[in-house]
């Protein structure tokens, strides 16, 4: 999972801005959420260290510190799962707080900024920083122990906030059997549009870490 955990959490959560189909090889971390309803957004969750196995509760307070859903699932084994974000379109927008409850225990808090329509998200005022961030999915035919190395890509992108052209610029150690999922996540990020780029393309450059404990 993306980011580092907070001292004392027992799980990662992960913000997406879509539904990842089965065996994709990329997915895209949300930056930012939106309270249109047209919107698809997920929350995952995996267990970090030992296995869980148990309810898992997940409960959202809005901008405002009110209530602004809940829900729970009984059959959470610690593996990564993802569910529907199902914001309160009533909430007040601003940084929302998701908490994750496994057997009535916080195990894990991560906040992140929702705005009414994306017309007006705040994370869309600067046009150099993605909102939604493509991230190279594991290959599970990688051992663990040898997921160890680095990617680096630069992608171009155009004055509506698509990535264009996706050129590998490094692949080293396991890496270099990650080249294909890097292009795809690269095609997946999105950034705020930008009518600046029409004479002249954005360039930008991702790098990835590859780590054996992912």
């Amino acid at each position: 999972m993306a980011g580092p955990a907070r001292a004392g959490d027992q799980a990662y959560i992960e913000f997406l801005w879509s539904p990842a189909s089965a065996g994709a090889l990329a997915r895209g971390e949300a930056l930012g959420f939106v309270l249109d309803e047209a919107q698809d957004h997920r929350i995952c969750v995996v267990a970090i260290g030992p296995a869980i196995h148990g309810s898992l509760r997940l409960d959202a307070r809005d901008a405002s510190g009110k209530p602004a859903g809940s829900q729970r699932h009984d059959d959470f084994h610690g593996t990564k799962e993802c569910f529907a974000a199902n914001l309160d379109r009533r909430g007040a927008p601003g940084e929302w707080t998701f908490n994750v409850y496994v057997d009535g225990t916080l195990a894990a808090t991560k906040a992140i900024a929702v705005a009414r329509t994306l017309r007006n998200a705040p994370f869309l005022s600067d046009p150099r920083r993605p909102y939604v961030l493509g991230r190279p999915n594991y290959d599970p035919a990688i051992p663990p122990g040898s997921y160890i190395g680095r990617l680096s890509w630069i992608m171009t992108v155009d004055a509506n906030g698509t990535v264009t052209d996706v050129v590998v610029e490094a692949a080293e150690g396991a890496g270099k059997l990650m080249e294909d999922r890097a292009v795809a996540a690269a095609y997946i990020t999105l950034f705020p549009p930008d009518r600046s780029r029409t004479a002249k393309p954005y360039r930008v450059r991702q790098e990835y870490q590859l780590e054996a404990d992912r």
